[in-house]
């Protein structure tokens, strides 16, 4: 056999060797659960079974981040039906890559935001109860959970910020209207992310539209409409 041959059967033997050890690894590596699966088997009840529900009203929002940079991602579910919300604010619950329960917090609203800064190695969230958003950092052993004692999250300045870029763009700019600032922002969306619905007439028919906004990178993009509440008791009654 000639060093061609030898270089040649040494380079198949160690990709042979890399798949092997590759299809092993994800054989015996966990893998993360199915949101319905997290939701039915963590947050609802014994015997209790996810309601019918549609696409724009969903039993439950979701998001999921590497929140402690270890190339693993977290799962943030937040409930939208009648028993664990009350008057829109719903109960939260953080889960780790484990799908273990690691926080939980009651009467939360959307925005919940990913924030920039990071506190003892996780992400900053940012999180809204009773229409103010509030910074929740990781304390050491875990994230407070105790909305009372985060700290006041103020973004007026970048907000109307945001408000500029979004009159200001082509889209708005052909024949918009009626610009308002929507609160159902996906679940982790950055800190520096809005978004805007806006109507356009046509005949006598008007249509809405929504915008995302990143104030960070002055960008504006079309994006389909958000999910709306599934609970029947959401209102101020």
């Amino acid at each position: 056999m000639d060093k061609r041959q030898i270089v040649f059967l040494s380079i198949v033997l160690t990709v042979i060797a890399l798949v092997a050890f590759a299809l092993y690894e994800e054989k015996i590596k966990p893998k993360q659960a199915t949101l319905d699966q997290l939701v039915t088997e963590y947050i609802l009840a014994k015997g209790e079974t996810l309601p019918q529900t549609t696409e724009n009203e969903p039993a439950y929002l979701s998001g999921r981040a590497d929140l402690d940079n270890n190339g693993k991602q977290e799962t943030f579910i937040l409930m939208q039906i009648d028993k664990y919300c009350d008057k829109q604010q719903c109960n939260a619950y953080l889960f780790d890559d484990k799908d273990k329960v690691i926080a939980k917090w009651k009467n939360i609203q959307r925005p919940v935001l990913l924030g920039n800064d990071t506190t003892d190695g996780w992400k900053n969230i940012i999180l809204t109860t009773n229409d103010q958003m509030h910074i929740i950092k990781h304390n050491k052993t875990q994230y407070n959970q105790d909305m009372s004692k985060a700290p006041i999250y103020d973004d007026k300045d970048q907000a109307f910020e945001a408000v500029g870029l979004a009159i200001d763009s082509d889209y708005y700019q052909k024949d918009g209207t009626n610009l308002e600032l929507d609160y159902s922002q996906p679940i982790f969306d950055c800190q520096s992310c809005y978004l805007f619905s806006y109507e356009k007439f046509n005949a006598d028919a008007s249509q809405l539209y929504y915008l995302s906004v990143d104030v960070a990178t002055k960008r504006v993009r079309t994006v389909e409409a958000p999910a709306r509440l599934a609970i029947s008791n959401a209102s101020d009654n």
